[in-house]
């Protein structure tokens, strides 16, 4: 998939170069054009002598966005099992795909093609000032995403993955970073890197500008704050200042202004912070996890207990010196920020050990109905006949079901359906209502088996329930599959699950 914007002098060489790379593979080139010169005719041209070149022009009223919905639109319509991104500049050599291929047939879910790995160059690159600015906006991602550091090389360009890690993805581009997009966006893929030789670029002008530089900004702020979960310990950071600023205020206002003894006044001013901190961050740090309804959320109110009674200790030893209460108070409080953010975040990220076989289906079901406090769960075969009941053993699925698991194989997403409250006015509350989730097993997948969770009560499936069946697939998944190996490891079968359709 290759997005061009004024690339006639390279196109024709690229096309070449790119069916000699390819030549033992069976592929596709589809080009996502924004011209305004020859290109679009050169390539229109090229596609009509070739059948295995498709043309996307996009009208002037439909560039929005640049090159970011550009690289969009082109992995939506991209049909193969493997999608590689590449620019057409002729910076990123196509000789180097197969390479990319081969990596990912030893087991990644996504390839990139890094310039900074050991062997690789970065010739390309005009200018000192630019491989400097280029370095940095690297750090910067790493820093930001834990994600990130999971490549050398998280705002390549040139990046090849299995286009099923790409359903159910809402690409939200702020700039032309797709890939840090997606690294942030799937952090259980397998990343392998093969070093790049960036190449000079071939005719025509760069498009990176101080306006390219403004949307990254925009971009790693975008994935800060609408991502749940990305960038956990700066916001666990972040949330732990303001529960030190909560803490020292009524710190002073009970023992410095009120004149409580210190021990009442810490009591009261721990809880106080305590408690903002376990709401924040529920809501910003943790908002990934917290409606899994698992152990996760239990361990860390039990973390921050123990931070609080390191915290104490350490107060209460301070408190008998000549130092003043609040800087007691706040001399605790950085000791027991720092035990809480290394028992929490420890623990937040242990998400069980991976088993070294299966779950089974029983479990998996059992473990499916708990989350989503649904009444019944089945599991249906390709041909939508039951394979395990939970609770129970005897199921018929109604026609219903059957329409629902239907439209869950077409589009491969999970499907949730609840019946319509009664619109009167004087409506019963008491009323039983039914409503169903179909989960597809496998993300993508359209022939996979379904997971059936149905419900019969005042209160119907809500989103939350949907969402923590849906992590709950995903996790269950990661933990019957063996620990993957950092460097393109032999990848696992996964159980996974992406964004429903309701």
């Amino acid at each position: 998939m290759v997005p061009t914007r004024n690339e006639a002098g390279n196109v024709p060489l690229l096309v070449q170069r790119l069916r000699n790379s390819l030549a033992e593979l069976s592929f596709e080139l589809l080009f996502v054009d924004d011209s305004d010169d020859q290109t679009w005719r050169i390539l229109r041209e090229t596609a009509r002598r070739d059948l295995r070149v498709r043309v996307l022009h996009r009208a002037r009223s439909q560039r929005g966005g640049g090159l970011s919905t550009a690289v969009v639109l082109g992995l939506s319509r991209a049909r193969g099992r493997l999608v590689c991104v590449m620019d057409g500049d002729l910076q990123h050599p196509p000789e180097l795909i197969p390479d990319l291929v081969a990596a990912e047939r030893a087991g990644a879910d996504l390839v990139i093609a890094s310039r900074y790995l050991p062997g690789s160059s970065r010739g390309g690159l005009d200018g000192g000032s630019r491989r400097m600015i280029s370095r940095a906006a690297t750090a910067a991602a790493r820093a930001l995403f834990q994600e990130a550091r999971s490549s050398t090389d998280p705002l390549a360009g040139f990046f090849l993955c299995r286009a099923a890690i790409l359903s159910g993805l809402e690409f939200r581009p702020v700039g032309f970073k797709i890939l840090l997009e997606l690294l942030v966006c799937t952090p259980g893929a397998v990343v392998a890197e093969v070093p790049l030789h960036f190449q000079p670029r071939g005719a025509g002008q760069s498009k990176a500008n101080l306006g390219q530089g403004w949307l990254y900004v925009r971009h790693l702020w975008s994935l800060l704050r609408d991502v749940p979960g990305s960038g956990r310990r700066w916001k666990f950071g972040l949330v732990g200042l303001t529960g030190l600023v909560v803490l020292l205020a009524v710190l002073e206002l009970l023992g410095g202004v009120l004149g409580w003894p210190p021990l009442a006044a810490w009591s009261v001013a721990f809880v106080a912070s305590l408690a903002w901190n376990f709401q924040a961050n529920l809501r910003l740090t943790f908002a990934d996890v917290r409606r899994e309804r698992s152990p996760l959320l239990r361990r860390y109110a039990l973390s921050a207990l123990a931070a609080g009674g390191v915290q104490l200790l350490v107060f209460l030893g301070l408190v008998g010196t000549n130092i003043s209460l609040v800087l007691a108070g706040l001399l605790a409080a950085v000791v027991g920020m720092a035990a809480n953010a290394t028992f929490s975040l420890q623990l937040v990220q242990r998400r069980g050990r991976a088993s070294r076989s299966p779950l089974g289906v029983e479990p998996l079901l059992q473990r499916l109905v708990r989350v989503s406090r649904a009444d019944l769960g089945a599991v249906l075969d390709r041909q939508g006949e039951p394979i395990s009941v939970h609770p129970g053993e005897r199921y018929h699925p109604t026609r219903l079901v059957r329409d629902l698991c239907r439209r869950s194989g077409s589009s491969g997403v999970p499907v949730m359906w609840t019946d319509p409250p009664s619109g009167r006015a004087q409506a019963r509350s008491n009323v039983e209502l039914n409503s169903v989730i179909v989960l597809p097993t496998e993300a993508g997948r359209r022939d996979c088996p379904k997971v059936v969770l149905h419900r019969h009560r005042r209160t119907t499936f809500t989103s939350a329930d949907l969402e923590a069946a849906m992590r709950q697939l995903q996790r269950v998944g990661r933990l019957a599959a063996e620990p993957p190996v950092e460097r393109a490891a032999v990848a696992p079968p996964r159980i996974s699950s992406p964004d429903p359709v309701r």
